[in-house]
C-alpha cells in the first residue's frame, strides 16, 4: 500500500496540473509523458517482486487488490499497465469482473468502450 501511494498515486499532482513542474506550455505534454514512463516502471517493478496468489497476497481478496486495481487506472491508462505489470493484469482483470463490485464499478469508474485507454 505504502510503495502504490508513494512511487505511483504520488503523481497524481503532477498529472492533475503538468505546470507545477514544467518549466513552459510546451513543455507539459512531455512532463507527462515522463509521468506516465515512471509509473510504468514503477507497475514493472512491483509486478517483478511479488509472487500473487490467487489476489496480490494470496487466495483472499485484500483492499491492495481494490487499491490497485483503481490505482492502475489512472494513468498511463490500464493498456500500458497490462503490458508493465503482467501478473497483476491477471488479478486486477479479475476484480474488475468481481459481481461483488459491480454497483461500485458503476458508480465508480463505469466500464463503456475504450475505457482502458483512456
Amino acid at each position: 500500500m505504502t510503495y502504490v501511494s508513494a512511487a505511483i498515486y504520488a503523481f497524481a499532482w503532477i498529472k492533475d496540473d503538468a505546470m507545477r513542474i514544467a518549466a513552459s506550455k510546451e513543455d507539459a505534454p512531455r512532463v507527462i509523458d515522463r509521468v506516465h514512463d515512471r509509473i510504468a516502471e514503477c507497475w514493472r517493478l512491483m509486478d517483478e517482486q511479488i509472487t500473487p496468489g490467487r489476489y496480490i497476497l494470496g487466495d483472499e481478496l485484500s483492499v491492495l487488490d481494490l487499491y490497485v486495481t483503481v490505482i492502475s487506472r489512472f494513468g498511463p491508462w490500464r493498456i500500458r499497465f497490462y503490458k508493465s505489470a503482467p501478473k497483476m493484469s491477471k488479478i486486477v482483470r479479475q476484480v474488475d469482473a468481481d459481481p461483488r463490485l459491480k454497483e461500485f464499478w458503476a458508480q465508480r469508474f463505469p466500464f463503456h468502450e475504450g475505457w482502458e485507454l483512456q
